[in-house]
C-alpha cells in the first residue's frame, strides 16, 4: 500500500509539472516550456525512468509513448532540437517577411503522427511572429496513435493558440496514419489552404508502405495544398521524402529535398548538463492545387 501511494503521488506530481510546463508555453512560448519540462525530468522522472530504461521501453522513441513519464523524457531528449528544426524549415519554405495586412482565410493543418504536436507548435510560433492572423480560422487535425501523447498535443496546441488572434479549432484523431486514411480523412473542413505537416514521420517503413494511399488522399482534397516535411538525416528519411514527392507528381517544388542544420541549447540526459548542439536535418516543401469540381467550387488559387 505504501509503494502504491508513493507511485500515485509521483504520477500526480508529474501531471502537475506537465500542467505547469503547459502554462509556461502559454505565457512565454516554447523555450520556457522546454525549460519546465527539463525541470520536471531532473526533479522527478530520471529517478524512475533513466535513459537506458526509456530507450528499451520505447525502442529509442520509435514506438508510441504510453505515459507522461515517457513524454517528459522524450521532450527533454528531443523536443528543443525538434522544435528548432521544424521552425527553421517553416521559415525557409514560407518566408520570414512580416505580413501585417488582415486577410480572411480558413486553413486546415494536418499534423500526421503528431506526437506532442511540436510541428504544430512551431507553425503557431511562426504565425505569432510573422502573420496578422486576426481573421484566420485554423483547423488543426492531430493524428496520433498514443492517447497519452495525443492528450498532451491537444493541451499544448490549445495553450499555444491562446497567444495568437486566430480562431483555432482542434480535431483529435486517436489512430495511426493508416487508420486515419481509412476512416477519418474525409473529416477535413472546406478551406482556402491545407497544410500537411510531416515531422519525423516519413522515415518509418510502415508509413512508406502506404505512401501511394497517402498521395491519393492528398490529391483528393480540394483547393491549395502545401506539404512541409522534415526529419533527421537518416537514409530512410531521404527515401520517404523522395517517395512522397514522386508519388504526388506534377507539384511545385517550393523546397527540394536538402540538408540543413540548426543550433539548439538542449539538456543532455546522459551527461546531466546543458549543452550547445547542432541539429542536422533534411527538409522538403511541395505546393499543388486540386480542382475537384470546377463547376461547383471556387478557384482558391492565387
Amino acid at each position: 500500500m505504501i509503494a502504491y501511494n508513493q507511485a500515485e503521488k509521483t504520477v500526480q506530481n508529474m501531471a502537475q509539472q506537465m500542467a505547469h510546463a503547459a502554462d509556461q508555453l502559454q505565457l512565454h512560448g516554447f523555450g520556457r516550456y522546454y525549460n519546465a519540462m527539463v525541470g520536471a525530468y531532473v526533479s522527478e522522472v530520471y529517478k524512475t525512468l533513466p535513459y537506458s530504461t526509456f530507450a528499451q521501453m520505447t525502442n529509442r522513441a520509435q514506438t508510441p509513448l504510453c505515459s507522461v513519464e515517457q513524454a517528459i523524457t522524450y521532450t527533454t531528449l528531443y523536443g528543443k532540437s525538434h522544435f528548432d528544426r521544424f521552425s527553421s524549415v517553416i521559415g525557409q519554405i514560407m518566408g520570414r517577411s512580416t505580413r501585417t495586412k488582415a486577410v480572411t482565410k480558413t486553413i486546415n493543418v494536418v499534423d500526421y503522427g503528431c506526437g506532442q504536436a511540436i510541428a504544430s507548435l512551431a507553425l503557431l510560433s511562426y504565425i505569432e511572429t510573422y502573420v496578422n492572423c486576426e481573421n484566420f480560422t485554423l483547423n488543426f487535425y492531430l493524428v496520433e496513435p498514443s492517447q497519452t501523447t495525443l492528450d498532451i498535443a491537444v493541451l499544448l496546441v490549445s495553450k499555444m493558440s491562446s497567444r495568437i488572434a486566430a480562431n483555432v479549432v482542434i480535431h483529435q484523431h486517436h489512430t495511426d496514419l493508416a487508420g486515419f486514411l481509412a476512416t477519418d480523412s474525409h473529416t477535413l473542413a472546406p478551406a482556402d489552404y491545407s497544410l500537411h505537416l510531416f515531422s519525423n514521420v516519413l522515415d518509418i517503413p510502415k508509413i512508406q508502405q502506404i505512401i501511394p494511399t497517402l498521395s491519393t488522399y492528398l490529391q483528393a482534397i480540394d483547393g491549395k495544398q502545401m506539404v512541409i516535411a522534415a526529419g533527421p538525416q537518416y537514409s530512410n528519411n531521404y527515401t520517404g521524402l523522395e517517395q512522397l514527392k514522386q508519388s504526388l507528381g506534377g507539384v511545385t517544388v517550393k523546397q527540394d529535398i536538402t540538408d540543413f542544420s540548426v543550433e539548439s541549447e538542449i539538456y543532455s540526459v546522459t551527461n546531466n548538463h546543458w549543452q550547445h548542439s547542432h541539429s542536422r536535418g533534411v527538409m522538403m516543401g511541395l505546393c499543388f492545387k486540386n480542382s475537384l469540381d470546377d463547376a461547383g467550387k471556387t478557384d482558391l488559387a492565387a
